[in-house]
């Protein structure tokens, strides 16, 4: 707890409020650690300090970032699971750009699957050998809401409107095609981490590529000194 408190410097008042809010430590202790790694990554890459920072919701709940009033030329998604904390950031304001973590262990939720997925990810899934079914019904998962975040539609949006086929780089499709979305333009990618959690980004990208660098860091870099 003394490394926690120590994190509590790098929120704003906001997230202090909410997170003496949370009845549970641990959900307590994630949410301090998710919002220190964001503002502190964020702030350093914009060169300022973590309390220049002003976060703005969208419709949807999705946040951007400003600095003195004006939208810092940066754009992230954060997400986290029980046990791992993750940042995605873009060098471009207004990217669509979605992360997601989970834990591989969470188990196969083939009502889930049936009910809001695409059927082509369901018959996908099913023919999986059962022991594979787990970390396959994660892969789609985690990239399904890679998108949902990167487009800040959330939940609002049908889970099958789109589906995902998940080779290596995995691709995307639309159920109901229009002139505005492009499945070319998305760039997906993957990442098993310590065999326990599957990382998902995903990115829209006029030239259908990107370069994507993955990195890790110990919870006690945040803050030094």
């Amino acid at each position: 707890m003394a490394q926690v408190t120590r994190w509590l410097p790098l929120l704003g008042a906001d997230d202090t409020a909410r997170a003496a809010r949370f009845v549970f430590e641990r959900d307590r202790v994630t949410f301090i650690a998710a919002h220190a790694l964001l503002n502190t990554v964020v702030a350093a890459a914009l060169g300022v300090a973590p309390a220049a920072l002003q976060f703005v919701r969208g419709p949807h709940g999705k946040p951007d970032v400003r600095v003195a009033g004006l939208p810092a030329p940066i754009s992230f998604n954060l997400s986290h699971t029980d046990g791992l904390i993750g940042l995605a950031l873009a060098a471009a304001p207004g990217c669509a750009l979605g992360f997601d973590l989970e834990r591989l262990d969470r188990g196969t939720k083939i009502d889930v699957a049936r009910s809001y997925f695409h059927p082509e990810e369901c018959a996908w899934l099913l023919a999986l050998p059962v022991e594979e079914q787990p970390a396959g019904f994660v892969r789609l998962w985690t990239l399904k809401e890679a998108f949902i975040k990167a487009t800040g539609e959330g939940l609002s949006r049908d889970l099958a409107s789109f589906l995902f086929r998940p080779v290596v780089p995995p691709r995307i499709a639309f159920a109901h095609q229009s002139p505005a979305v492009a499945a070319g333009e998305w760039w997906f990618e993957q990442r098993i981490i310590d065999s326990v959690f599957m990382a998902a980004v995903g990115l829209h990208t006029a030239g259908g590529h990107a370069t994507i660098t993955w990195r890790e860091a110990d919870a006690g870099s945040l803050m030094t000194g």
